[in-house]
């Protein structure tokens, strides 16, 4: 349910955004935010939610964004390397996971868990190790560009280890939980 349109004005001089800003957001001019907000026309089902819409974002992003806690550079595994060298990368780096490359795309993910998850099927361990990490592969982190309020990926995170963060369209950090718990541990 949206929000009363008494609010409108109330939320925007909060997060201090004026009428021009708002209207060209959503797609309006300033003169028809005035209107609104002083009760002269009705707008459009579909303008409302678009102006509350965006005025929910921006009180998202007052938070942060994701591309203010990413870290960078991100650290990749190939499909093709040996599941030995995976594991060591995460061990002198202490990471619990890893995302995947095959040359410039990223195919997957490797964690501690999909690895134990095989340790548990096998009598000698040992010999997984030089397997290729494509064999433990799981699917890849979901990326969001670094734009992204960190509310949204607080979200995202509960169902996933990591999030990729893209610039430009190319990964450029990474955000896990425990990423999230130093920020607000510092805050």
């Amino acid at each position: 349910m949206l929000p009363d349109l008494s609010e409108m004005r109330k939320k925007r001089m909060k997060l201090g955004i004026n009428q021009r800003e708002l209207g060209l957001h959503v797609g309006v001019n300033q003169s028809t935010i005035t209107k609104i907000e002083n009760g002269k026309i009705r707008p459009s089902y579909e303008l409302v939610y678009s102006i509350f819409r965006f005025l929910e974002s921006f009180e998202d992003s007052s938070i942060g964004l994701i591309g203010d806690i990413q870290v960078t550079p991100v650290t990749f595994v190939n499909k093709s390397e040996q599941l030995r060298r995976a594991l060591s990368m995460m061990q002198n780096r202490g990471f619990k996971q890893l995302p995947v490359k095959d040359g410039e795309l990223v195919v997957g993910s490797i964690s501690e868990r999909s690895v134990s998850r095989k340790i548990v099927k096998v009598k000698d361990p040992t010999q997984l190790l030089n397997k290729p990490v494509s064999e433990f592969m799981e699917d890849p982190f979901p990326m969001v560009p670094e734009s992204t309020p960190i509310s949204w990926v607080t979200s995202l995170l509960q169902h996933v280890q990591a999030v990729l963060t893209t610039r430009k369209g190319r990964v450029f950090g990474i955000v896990t939980n425990a990423d999230l718990i130093k920020v607000i541990s510092t805050r």
